[in-house]
């Protein structure tokens, strides 16, 4: 055979093969608040999905003098919840105590090496950092209250390289004796905040961003995928092969902890595996930034989250969309909920994980815009009762269909138009739409909680420094909200 006639079968099989997986993921499921329940009972698996997503959502929030923060995470579709994630307000007593710590942890092939990073990855960085200290401040051991521009920058990342290492593995022995067939792997990305920086650590694809009082990405970290040049060489010169853009055609990101099967090569470093341990670190300073145009820009706030809300939202998206909450509410946890019930209807079928910590920089609530999104929440209700109470066959009313007549109707008026919120559109208000249908089916009074779903809430006091949990959430529609084909226009809205 011929070279020529073996890159054109080769072309027809990674073809083939990706339709077949394409295919599954096109599964149409319908979801409607009215028949959605959330106990496992009643949940039943379809291959790696549920019939039905488990939309509970787990909470957490937090505060210090410099920085508050939210979270919120939903397991979906997926048959288990494998994220983890970890809320650190203030690192340690001693060296490190004006700095905070935040990662959330996207497992693959079960949740055991992401709740272990959650746990202990922290503690391995805070290890390093602490030699770090006494190596190369000049003696001055004694130091309290250490500030980032008292470090150098290519030591403070090999201190977290090393740290990384250590972790992984430690945790290959640990697990080797605990779990012998365990071959999870998670994802991590995570970030360092003191009173001048913010130091991004990445492990994979899941996606940190740090976003301007003006709604500005002022810095967004790197995916790492197999497909990537120089991913792709590591795997290459490890004897390995990148196949439908995954390692060896199994593995859909080129750098994780854990999946050990894919470090196994013992002449090679562990940054030099088909998956490599080794985090990315980037830098940012907290002061004032100028654009293009000289005006000054402030840092407003973080987002570190996983892959399932990367899916079906952009940076600029998210971004905007949060900056726009933020004038509604200062409850985080809340934003988070909107932001994990909008990707769900945008069509993540993912674990969905997300923590927002802002700044004091961030905005902050005013009359006005909560009167507008207020508002708008009451014109989908009056809409939704209206057009249902027009309906003679209530019974067979499929949530879906009532959607989008909402939406159509809605959206003639340019009053109404102008209110959406930015970055999100109708799609972001799915969720009052089905409470409010939920309610008229079971004959109910509308709550008015805009976050659809059951709640699972960890209230961290200002008092306390730490918390470390596996997040166990729910989240992920499909595109049963999504018109058929032959409405362009429709389907644009209803996304």
């Amino acid at each position: 055979m011929s070279k020529k006639t073996f890159k054109h079968y080769q072309r027809r099989l990674i073809h083939l093969v990706t339709s077949i997986v394409h295919r599954s993921f096109q599964y149409n499921y319908s979801l409607s608040s009215a028949n959605v329940s959330t106990t496992d009972d009643n949940i039943k698996s379809m291959g790696q999905f549920l019939e039905k997503p488990k939309i509970e959502k787990h909470n957490s929030r937090g505060k210090n003098d410099d920085i508050r923060y939210g979270l919120g995470s939903m397991q979906g579709w997926r048959v288990d919840m494998e994220d983890a994630h970890a809320t650190i307000l203030k690192l340690d007593d001693n060296h490190w105590s004006c700095w905070s710590y935040f990662g959330v942890f996207d497992g693959h092939a079960g949740f055991r090496t992401a709740v272990k990073a959650a746990e202990k990855l922290h503690l391995h960085i805070l290890s390093s950092l602490n030699t770090l200290v006494q190596d190369n401040l000049n003696g001055k051991s004694s130091l309290l209250n250490v500030t980032s521009s008292q470090l150098d920058f290519n030591k403070f990342e090999m201190a977290i390289k090393d740290a990384y290492f250590k972790f992984d593995n430690e945790w290959r022995e640990e697990n080797r004796t605990i779990n012998p067939d365990d071959k999870s792997g998670t994802t991590a990305i995570s970030c360092l905040i003191d009173a001048e920086r913010v130091y991004f650590l990445n492990v994979g694809d899941s996606r940190a961003i740090l976003v301007s009082n003006e709604g500005r990405i002022l810095l967004a970290t790197k995916d790492h995928k197999p497909s990537d040049q120089m991913e792709r060489q590591r795997i290459q010169e490890a004897g390995g092969t990148v196949l439908i853009q995954r390692v060896n055609g199994s593995l859909a990101v080129s750098r994780a902890l854990g999946d050990f099967e894919y470090k196994n090569n013992s002449n090679r470093r562990p940054d030099q595996q088909l998956v490599s341990p080794e985090p990315e670190v980037t830098c940012h300073t907290r002061n004032l930034t100028i654009d293009s145009s000289k005006q000054e820009e402030q840092v407003a706030f973080i987002v570190l989250a996983c892959d399932g809300i990367w899916d079906v939202v952009t940076n600029e998206e998210l971004a905007t969309y949060i900056l726009g909450r933020m004038h509604v509410t200062d409850d985080l946890s809340e934003i988070c909920n909107s932001v994990l019930d909008m990707c769900l209807y945008k069509g993540s079928k993912d674990n969905m994980s997300l923590i927002i910590i802002a700044f004091k920089n961030a905005p902050t609530p005013t009359p006005e815009w909560k009167a507008k999104d207020d508002t708008l929440n009451n014109e989908i209700k009056k809409k939704t009762i209206e057009i249902y109470n027009r309906n003679p066959n209530k019974t067979n009313l499929d949530s879906n269909t009532l959607w989008q007549q909402v939406v159509t109707s809605l959206n003639e008026q340019s009053s109404i138009r102008e209110v959406l919120p930015v970055g999100g559109g109708f799609i972001s208000k799915r969720s009052v739409f089905e409470n409010i249908f939920d309610s008229m089916i079971k004959g109910t009074n509308y709550t008015g909680n805009s976050s659809s779903g059951l709640f699972i809430n960890d209230e961290d006091d200002d008092e306390k420094n730490e918390h470390n949990s596996r997040s166990i959430t729910s989240t992920n529609p499909s595109s049963a909200d999504i018109p058929s084909s032959n409405n362009n226009n429709l389907a644009t809205l209803t996304q």
